[in-house]
């Protein structure tokens, strides 16, 4: 008798904690639809920020920018000689000279 109750005993916590880990994976499988959209929403905004840093890194748009807030084009390169507090064209020299920086287009 006693040995008929342990297997009864047995068999109703293994039915119990069947029940417990099916529950728990149904709840779990309600979730993940809700997830991936969440998912697919946020990486359509990843994409959508990445093309606006991208287009607001073009030249055109930082030139715009940069005309917004007053800035204007450099018409040529000058240069502060600390020492004497002259403005030169040319640092080295102080005559007008061709300048070799990346970028500038005079």
């Amino acid at each position: 008798m006693p040995f008929l109750l342990l297997v009864v005993g047995m068999l109703a916590g293994a039915l119990v904690c069947i029940l417990v880990i099916s529950t728990t994976l149904a709840a779990g499988s309600f979730r993940i639809p809700t997830l991936e959209k969440e998912n697919a929403a946020l990486a359509k905004q990843q994409q959508q920020l990445q093309q606006q840093v991208s287009q607001d890194q073009a030249p055109s748009v930082i030139a715009q920018r940069a005309e917004q807030l007053g800035m204007k084009p450099v018409q040529q390169l000058e240069f502060l000689n600390v020492k004497t507090g002259k403005v030169s064209s040319n640092a080295a020299t102080g005559a007008t000279a061709q300048i070799n920086v990346p970028g500038y287009t005079p």
